[in-house]
């Protein structure tokens, strides 16, 4: 809305201009007049750009990467690349893990569930098969497995052990739980039978009264977990692993039926495929949010310009490109990105839904622009006026305020880069490239087309001058609105009020610190995931019954060392031990180490059990080859030396902890830092022990987050505090903007954690898109008002009504106009249960609706007060200096 015959005119807006904003005046006035005489060049150009970049961006595959969660240079890393250095020789191998669950949500614990469960086992090892490309056939699990394929016996030993003992007891078969004994083999329940409820001493005594003794000391098993690993065989291509993970979790999708138990599967290509669904599943409503913003852009558009006069059908078409142009930038953009070996990950396609609102705003401003020079030309014709002249003024005008708004996008996102994880990082590069990409379509595409649209526009003026395309209902209601704007700051600039302004926003702040303080971490993997995603249930089901029972931590010894050396096999079994006797630690029956059933070997008739044997890697070959130690393959690297001699080059170890206080997140933390200050021990130094649990790299994030978080705050608003100087030179002005800036920070971290979300990897994301898009509109205000600053011609201080009036005469209803519309582009992501829309709807509602109370409320009123106060100081001293006046004139 404006009014260019009102007071505004009589406010001199470029008195206050800076050497650096006359030189972009000057710039954006040459540009203006260059894309209006090569307008249609440009727009082809720009078009091309387009297309090519859209065929990029539809032919690039997406890839996601849950590792691009952990923070840069983290220890996590690290654990992680010698963890798969371990397996993977020659690339990521097979990992399939199948969650089993009775369909009544009973025991595992019964002939029929056990029976089905043993024969998936059969099923997968032997009907599912991958090719070897160096053997010409097909393979199945039992073929290709080489240090994993007993993982799941003891699924299969104790369904043997409960068919023996339902037939005729023996005490040769002992069911019990953490350890089970078959015929003298003992083997642990620990790693695949979870959610376990023993029966209790009074249970079991009452047991030995009735003389009906159990099965087993379990009373209840709510969870069977089988996993097939296998290491990659060095004629597989990475395809046929995902084929062959893929069949296998489409075989429980669609073709495994049971009326007993029912199974969860997850894969690391499955675990892909579904973050890749929650992105894609977002692409369908970028319609959607185009649609919403088209409706409500062509509505304003008309309303304004009707306002301004200007009413006509090419208003319709500006409107149009104003919501096509900035999803151009993003097929252009994104297509120069993948040209140069970006890649596509799922969190870009938030990306189009961003674009869409600020590019937006930008034409807002242009369209809005384009009127009052329109109006400024009606009223003051030039014989120079042309389209030209139209285009260079309406850049002029525009031009800052689109550069103070694209600029601090880019330097938030642009800090984002240096400081978050891999995975938010991308985003941070991305979206910052495309919004400079949708800044330079907005001055040239969407210029060229305002100028095509302009012309025509000119020519219908000079048809029929004297038309007035206003009718008497808008005329009336363009009456109301100004009086309505008059009111509006006549009620604003009143003392009382603009007090009671800042006492509210005093509680707003507090109450917005005491939410930052309070916001909490939550890393859970089912926040990458749809809520209908297999995965959610499998992470609450893991955290329901495997963490508190089972959280098993791998100890990698990267140089074993001479272990022919006795005094080295101890001081490794004491390594060992230490981690046994930590918090929380479940003990020496979960842990698989190697070196106990070593020593069996070399000792198989217990004569000497207290002495350690010297170990020899020549041994290894018949170790592993005794049926109840060949799972141990898996746990052993050996290669042969230079002299062709067997050696252990490394191996790793497993231990394990439970307590129900490890659901939470900080807890696991704790663990996590505890194993790992063991492993780092000085006394087994020379071992090089890393450690691996599955949660590392989320876990490391804890401590980041936060720090990451204010480091990167900080850092944007210090940047934005540089754009702001840049383009406004007085320290007021500046001072006000940033505070408001900083505020509306403050108040989305605060209103987030009332809102339910909690810190993580995509709310950091979220906040630095939050942080870059909150400038926006106190910007506009600060600009517009520092541009409306300085004298009339009786030397005086413009009065603030008069300055507010011109500032929200010229910005005030673009951006309510680019608030709403952003507000309504964003609200398209609820439509996906993802939490990632869910964050970035509430971060830019939050963003968008403290930017316009900041923008029209509290910034107004802070001018106001700091002029009061300037006028009641000036006041102060002319009474002061009459006072002294006279008593001078009194002494003489």
């Amino acid at each position: 809305m404006d009014d260019s015959t009102s007071s505004s005119s009589t406010i001199d807006l470029n008195k206050n201009e800076t050497r650096f904003i006359r030189l972009v005046h000057k710039f954006f006035r040459w540009l203006g007049r260059f894309i209006a005489r090569h307008a249609i060049l440009v727009i082809v150009i720009c078009t091309a750009i387009t297309v090519i970049g859209g065929i990029k961006m539809r032919r690039t595959p997406k890839r996601s990467d849950l590792t691009g969660y952990a923070p840069q240079g983290a220890r996590s890393l690290y654990e992680h690349h010698v963890y798969e250095e371990f397996f993977g020789k020659h690339g990521q191998g097979i990992q399939i893990l199948i969650m089993l669950m009775a369909k009544d949500n009973g025991t595992m614990l019964r002939n029929s569930h056990l029976n089905e469960t043993v024969d998936l086992i059969d099923t997968i090892s032997q009907e599912f098969s991958i090719y070897n490309e160096k053997k010409g056939k097909n393979e199945t699990f039992m073929e290709f497995c080489y240090g994993f394929c007993q993982y799941n016996e003891p699924v299969r030993q104790f369904y043997n052990g409960f068919q023996v003992q339902q037939i005729s007891r023996t005490n040769r078969v002992d069911l019990r739980y953490p350890k089970t004994t078959m015929f003298g083999r003992k083997f642990s329940l620990q790693p695949n039978f979870f959610g376990i409820e023993l029966f209790s001493d009074a249970e079991m005594a009452k047991f030995d009264e009735t003389n009906t003794q159990p099965l087993s000391n379990i009373k209840s098993a709510k969870m069977i977990v089988l996993q097939f690993r296998a290491e990659r065989d060095e004629s597989w291509q990475q395809e046929h692993v995902k084929q062959y993970e893929i069949a296998v979790s489409d075989y429980f999708e669609n073709t495994f039926k049971s009326d007993h138990i029912r199974a969860l599967v997850v894969t690391p290509y499955y675990v892909q495929k579904e973050i890749q669904r929650g992105g894609l599943k977002l692409q369908p409503f970028i319609s959607v949010g185009f649609a919403l913003m088209l409706v409500f852009t062509i509505a304003t558009t008309l309303i304004s310009t009707a306002f301004a006069g200007q009413c006509s059908w090419y208003k319709i078409i500006n409107a149009f490109f104003a919501v096509v142009v900035p999803l151009m930038s993003v097929a252009a953009s994104f297509g120069i990105l993948f040209f140069i070996g970006v890649r596509f990950g799922p969190i870009l396609l938030v990306t189009p839904f961003l674009i869409l609102a600020i590019g937006v705003d930008d034409s807002f401003l242009m369209m809005h622009a384009w009127q009052r020079v329109v109006q400024k030309l009606r009223k003051h014709p030039r014989d120079d006026d042309s389209i030209e002249y139209r285009l260079g003024e309406v850049l002029a005008e525009a031009g800052p305020s689109i550069c103070i708004s694209a600029l601090t996008n880019i330097m938030a996102f642009s800090v984002g880069a240096f400081t978050s994880p891999p995975e938010v990082e991308l985003f941070c590069i991305a979206n910052a490239f495309t919004i400079f990409v949708d800044t330079v379509f907005s001055v040239t595409i969407y210029a060229a087309v305002m100028a095509l649209c302009g012309e025509r526009d000119m020519k219908n003026e000079s048809d029929a001058p004297t038309v007035n395309c206003l009718t008497k209902v808008i005329s009336k209601t363009k009456d109301h609105a100004y009086a309505f704007l008059d009111k509006y700051i006549k009620w604003l600039t009143h003392i009382g009020t603009s007090l009671c302004i800042l006492v509210v926003f005093g509680v707003y702040i507090a109450v917005s610190i005491y939410g930052t303080l309070n916001f909490g971490i939550d890393l859970s993997a089912e926040k990458f995931f749809l809520s209908d995603s297999r995965i959610v249930e499998a992470e609450k089901l893991r955290l329901q019954y495997v963490v508190p029972y089972y959280s098993p931590v791998i100890v990698v010894i990267n140089n074993p060392g001479d272990l022919s050396n006795v005094d080295r096999i101890e001081a490794l079994n004491e390594m060992v031990e230490r981690f046994e006797k930590l918090n929380d630690s479940i003990g020496p029956d979960s842990t698989m180490y190697f070196m106990r059933d070593y020593q069996s070997y070399k000792d198989p008739f217990d004569e000497d059990p207290d002495t350690l044997k010297p170990f020899n890697a020549s041994d290894l070959d018949a170790f592993i080859g005794w049926p109840e130690y060949s799972f141990w393959r898996g746990f052993l690297q050996t290669a042969n030396n230079s002299f062709e001699e067997f050696q252990l080059n490394k191996f790793f170890f497993l231990t394990a902890f439970n307590g129900t206080h490890l659901r939470d997140w900080h807890e696991r933390s704790r663990l996590l830092d505890t194993v790992r200050h063991e492993a780092a021990n000085p006394s087994i130094a020379s071992f090089n022990a890393t450690i691996h649990t599955d949660d590392a790299m989320f876990l490391d994030l804890i401590n980041v987050i936060p720090s990451v978080t204010w480091q990167s705050a900080l850092a944007t608003l210090v940047c934005m505090l540089i754009a702001c100087v840049l383009f406004m030179a007085d320290p007021f002005t500046v001072t006000v903007s940033t505070s408001a800036i900083c505020s509306i920070c403050i108040g989305i971290f605060g209103f987030l954690h009332y809102w339910g979300i909690s810190q993580d990897p995509i709310m950091m994301a979220a906040v630095l898109m939050s942080i870059g898009f909150s400038v926006d509109i106190p910007a506009h205000i600060a600009f517009h008002y520092y541009r409306t600053g300085g004298t009339n011609i009786e030397g005086n201080e413009y009065p603030v009504e008069q300055r507010l009036r011109t500032t929200l005469a010229a910005v005030g209803f673009p951006v309510v106009q680019a608030g709403i519309s952003t507000n309504l582009c964003v609200l398209s992501l609820l439509m996906v249960k993802l939490y990632m829309g869910e964050v970035f709807v509430k971060s830019m509602v939050l963003c968008v609706s403290l930017g316009l109370l900041h923008g029209l409320f509290v910034m107004p009123a802070v001018f106001n007060l700091s002029f009061v106060v300037k006028r009641w100081f000036r006041k102060l001293r002319k009474h002061k200096i009459c006072s002294q006046a006279g008593d001078n004139l009194a002494k003489l």
